[in-house]
């Protein structure tokens, strides 16, 4: 890892205790007996066949679920297949309304790319895959002719619209018509447009709640038949709760959440995966009713190495003891921090703080705070300290204030950020 992305993982790990986008694969400990199934069984395996799977993410808040999704995109573009990832929140991108959530995918659509780097600008969107595909059908064939007879021949999608859409994009691109393909990608990223513009594309139908599914079902199609092994959805349930409030709300998203797992297996979402990662099953599984039920029924099943068609992924259940999996985990970061600021920690005071962290750290009782994320944060504080005074020891009540600081800032941070999400 070179010095500069080294120290960008740093700032943000210390900062938060949240991964970066880039470069997880330095400091990823435990997830492999997951991984390794889902790339073996279904990135390399069954989506191949043009099937389709849905797998339910569950840990505790600050446990590593953003990690271990972040995780699934790097090895979905290893093996050729674009992916989204989708933070839920009850303002932007509420479950409830799979409008915006098919927006939201639509402005984060990625196709494989490096993740050993921050992500630059251009690199996300519909848009960007729009014109890689474009650019990758003419380095095939240049001719005009030979391009519009390649469209014309292009199996549609679900929804005529949108396939209607893609092509106009496309030809917009060949025509370097840049006014014309932003005005496509607009309607592509559930925009309003000019009836105009519908019309000269030949789009007669809107992106709203009431085909949104069907919407989601053609970007999938597309993106399968456009050369991608196909596409990675991650939902990303960010908040200590879910995206939605009121009972309604919940029973429409449960019942979206239905409707999704149910699509799962046929042939109408070729090569797609979708995790759904949220704190506490019981959010999506406590309730009376037929859809409580239904849900309760699709999703009880566990995901494992004997049997990898199970459903629920947990990650409290790494197969390491806490104490241990954070000793491993700080050797990780002490790599990474040394890497960062281009020196030697003093080998026995680093192994000191990781012991004595991690020893704490478990055992410390933080609400809503999971001990993993208060570890990380407070490892990396600790590192700071021995780079500016290496001589400085580092003992139990050392380690138990800094814990303490630590949790206090952690628990403000989450504080001010449900605030600021609530007003």
């Amino acid at each position: 890892m070179n010095q500069e992305l080294a120290r960008a993982v740093i700032n943000k790990l210390g900062s938060t205790g949240t991964p970066p986008e880039f470069g997880i694969e330095t400091f990823t400990i435990g997830l492999d007996r997951y991984l390794r199934v889902v790339e073996q069984e279904y990135l390399e395996g069954i989506l191949k066949f043009n099937l389709s799977s849905f797998k339910l993410i569950t840990g505790n808040y600050g446990g590593g679920k953003t990690h271990f999704l972040y995780s699934v995109r790097n090895l979905a573009f290893k093996h050729n297949y674009c992916v989204a990832y989708v933070s839920l929140n009850p303002t932007e991108c509420p479950f409830d309304k799979l409008e915006l959530v098919y927006k939201t995918i639509a402005t984060n659509l990625s196709a494989p790319r490096d993740t050993s780097r921050p992500i630059r600008l251009g690199e996300r969107g519909v848009e960007s895959v729009l014109r890689r595909w474009q650019k990758a059908r003419l380095e095939q064939e240049d001719r005009v002719e030979t391009l519009h007879r390649y469209l014309d021949d292009m199996p549609g999608t679900e929804s005529s619209s949108f396939s209607n859409a893609v092509k106009g994009a496309f030809n917009c691109l060949l025509a370097e018509d840049h006014e014309g393909f932003d005005q496509v990608v607009q309607w592509l990223k559930g925009e309003d447009v000019d009836k105009d513009v519908r019309s000269r594309y030949r789009i007669s139908e809107r992106i709203d709640k009431a085909t949104a599914f069907r919407m989601l079902r053609s970007l999938i199609q597309w993106v399968h038949e456009i050369g991608y092994n196909g596409l990675v959805l991650l939902f990303d349930e960010a908040e200590r709760g879910m995206s939605i409030s009121s009972s309604r709300d919940k029973r429409r998203a449960l019942d979206n959440l239905r409707q999704i797992v149910d699509e799962c297996g046929n042939s109408r979402l070729p090569g797609a995966m979708l995790f759904y990662a949220i704190p506490d099953e019981n959010l999506l599984l406590e309730g009376s009713g037929g859809v409580y039920e239904a849900l309760k029924q699709r999703l009880r099943s566990v995901f494992s190495g004997t049997n990898p068609v199970g459903v629920r992924i947990n990650l409290e259940e790494l197969g390491i003891e806490p104490v241990e999996f954070l000793r491993q985990l700080g050797q990780r970061l002490a790599e990474v921090f040394q890497a960062a600021y281009g020196i030697e920690l003093p080998a026995e005071q680093r192994n000191r703080v990781i012991g004595l962290l991690a020893e704490l750290a478990v055992s410390a009782y933080v609400f809503d705070i999971s001990y993993r994320r208060l570890y990380v944060v407070g490892a990396i504080e600790a590192f700071h300290h021995l780079r500016s005074e290496p001589g400085a020891g580092f003992d139990e009540k050392d380690a138990q204030k800094l814990l303490r600081v630590t949790t206090k800032r952690l628990e403000q941070e989450g504080k001010d950020r449900v605030e600021s999400e609530e007003f």
